[in-house]
């Protein structure tokens, strides 16, 4: 199962009423509200694209040049540190940097924003000094950098400027053995007004292949007001055409302010990404996540081979002079200063795994690509490698990091039915597409540790077993278990046929579906929703696939983009690790939008 922190966003839900349709294979009625959620997956694919954030949001993946350096003349005192977490009305998003600074006679100071360098070994970035080569972001494509500001008071006067790291101010001449490829670019001593104003600084005829100082700002006695100067800043981004810089993108899976998955490209959500542009014959969208995940493979932190249950939001590059590892999400506490990580999405788990296979996988069925058959061969290689127990299907995986050591990875031993199904599918795949044995024996394992989760008198798949990995867990009953299973095992699901009046009888009066049968605190689940409705379409079943669709639209937001839940605390009868309960919110998620164009185009992730 996916498991996320709850988000707690209002939204106000209203029932939809039926929309009949007409032939089977036509789903008009809803291409439209399927086009404005590919509209939405695509325009934020193509918005990373044509943006390289300085400063988007505080402790934000998409930031780069993330380290700072003060400038100072006579007295640094005076140059005051940045707060990057300012919250009093920010421009966009939820802060915004507030920077002060006395001025004083002849007296100057400011900060550099740099890319900075971390040696092998250590965890703490360094300041750039320009003495070793690999340290700037090559840039091609820049057309200008853009960003907000205001003054606290209106009038103060900064020069703001961006690039020329390592030249002589004055003289522009080369004072390091590795300056940027371009001089300083700058708009001179600006008067700031009281109201937020975007200003721009022109790239054009610049040479940006390699950039250290992505922004800096400078006061000084000569040009600024003298005495304290208060001024704000905001979305500091380059902009540009950067289709050809070396960038691996994931989606941001929800739009929130939840600390602690707001930077978070969960690695299921962007393989469902994939395979909806898949579905919409957008093959140049689905390229774009796949190759994020075949770098992400072969750059793993710890050893290629894997992949994490998520990774940073944004590019996933590695930061030049960093290190070669596809980066992780995580946030920074603002009381403390410190970076950290979630153990879930640090960790790799079967289910995520198995399904960035099988984006991989349909990419290659309909367009063929051996690299990205490879990829999905090594990452169904690491199931039988690491989660075999020599019973039929395949354990947990787990969380934490393999790269600490056995102290902070917490490897799993129970089986779930749904890592199962995924796996079965891949598994079933791979030996169609080479041949090789040992994936025709992981798919007979998976399936048959799939049939052994049906209890006929109950007429439900349980979710898997408890730690052990054989003893059945029969306390929840979930909707996927049963949905993923019809539409996995094709003409093999016909002797579990009467699980589905269980699915039948999870609906709600709305017309959607929750996560669990006792649904403990109401509402229903949008991503659920969204793959029922698939099933019931596969299956020719198309009132109840209209039905379940026509919900689903009600819910739509303007963005094109459908809330993760109904309701606040969507329940789904499980616990995080830390004993909490694991809810879905109200907050706008990738998945059930990547589902629901599925949906309607009818088309199924596990068959091909």
């Amino acid at each position: 199962m996916k498991r996320f922190l709850a988000v707690l966003v209002a939204l106000c839900v209203s029932a939809m009423p039926f929309i009949a349709i007409g032939e089977a294979d036509d789903y008009y009625a809803f291409r439209p509200a399927a086009d404005a959620a590919l509209g939405a997956l695509s325009g934020a694919l193509d918005a990373m694209r044509q943006s390289v954030y300085v400063y988007r949001d505080f402790g934000d993946t998409e930031n780069h040049f993330t380290q700072k350096a003060k400038m100072a003349g006579v007295d640094d005192r005076l140059v005051m540190d940045m707060d990057e977490n300012w919250r009093e009305d920010p421009h966009g998003g939820e802060s915004c940097i507030r920077c002060e600074q006395v001025v004083s006679a002849m007296d100057w100071g400011g900060w550099l924003f740099l890319n900075g360098w971390l040696p092998e070994g250590e965890t703490a970035p360094r300041l750039n000094d320009g003495k070793a080569d690999g340290q700037g972001l090559n840039l091609p494509g820049a057309q200008a950098l853009s960003f907000w500001a205001r003054g606290d008071k209106g009038g103060e006067r900064v020069e703001f400027f961006t690039c020329g790291f390592g030249y002589d101010g004055e003289w522009g001449g080369k004072i390091v053995p590795y300056p940027d490829s371009a001089v300083k670019r700058s708009l001179g001593y600006v008067r700031l007004e009281r109201e937020w104003r975007e200003y721009t600084v022109d790239l054009s005829g610049a040479d940006t292949r390699y950039v250290v100082c992505g922004f800096g700002y400078v006061l000084s006695g000569e040009y600024s007001n003298p005495g304290d100067n208060v001024f704000y800043l905001d979305d500091i981004r380059f902009t540009g055409d950067f289709s050809d810089r070396d960038a691996h993108y994931l989606l941001r899976s929800y739009d929130t302010d939840n600390i602690y998955i707001k930077n978070a490209a969960f690695s299921y959500d962007n393989a469902l990404s994939a395979m909806s542009f898949l579905s919409a014959g957008k093959k140049e969208e689905a390229a774009g996540l796949l190759d994020a995940f075949a770098y992400a493979v072969t750059h793993d932190r710890y050893m290629p081979g894997r992949v994490r249950n998520a990774y940073a939001a944004g590019d996933i590059a590695a930061f030049p002079g960093w290190n070669d590892a596809a980066r992780l999400p995580g946030w920074y506490d603002a009381g403390d200063g410190q970076w950290y990580e979630d153990r879930y999405q640090t960790g790799s788990n079967v289910g995520n795994t198995s399904y960035v296979a099988l984006a991989l996988l349909q990419y290659d069925a309909l367009y063929g690509d051996e690299k990205y058959l490879e990829t999905a061969a090594a990452l169904m290689d690491w199931v039988i490698g690491n989660c075999s127990d020599g019973t039929p299907g395949f354990t947990g995986g787990y969380d934490g990091w393999p790269e600490g050591g056995e102290d902070t990875t917490y490897v799993f031993t129970y089986k779930s039915i749904e890592h199962n199904i995924d796996a079965y599918a891949a598994f079933k795949q791979l030996y169609a597409r080479t041949g090789e044995k040992r994936f025709a024996d992981a798919a007979d394992s998976a399936l048959t540790f799939i049939k052994s989760m049906y209890d006929a008198d109950k007429r439900v798949f349980y979710t898997g077993t408890l730690d052990d990995g054989v003893t059945p867990s029969a306390d929840n009953l979930v909707l996927d278990a049963q949905v993923w299973a019809c539409m996995a095992l094709g003409e093999a699901f016909e002797p579990y046929e009467a699980s589905l009046q269980t699915v039948a009888a999870m609906r709600t009066p709305e017309g959607g579906y929750p996560f669990c049968a006792a649904n403990a605190n109401g509402g229903w689940w949008a991503e659920g929703t969204a793959y029922t409705a698939l099933m019931y379409r596969l299956r020719g079943e198309d009132e109840a696939a209209a039905d379940a669709l026509a919900a689903l639209k009600g819910i739509q937001l303007e963005s094109g983009l459908f809330p993760a839940a109904t309701v606040d605390n969507l329940s789904t009868g499980f616990g995080l690790f830390d004993g909490s309960p694991w809810e879905y919110g109200t907050a706008p998620h990738i998945a059930p939008t990547a589902w629901f164009v599925m949906a309607v185009n009818g088309f199924n992730p596990y068959a091909f």
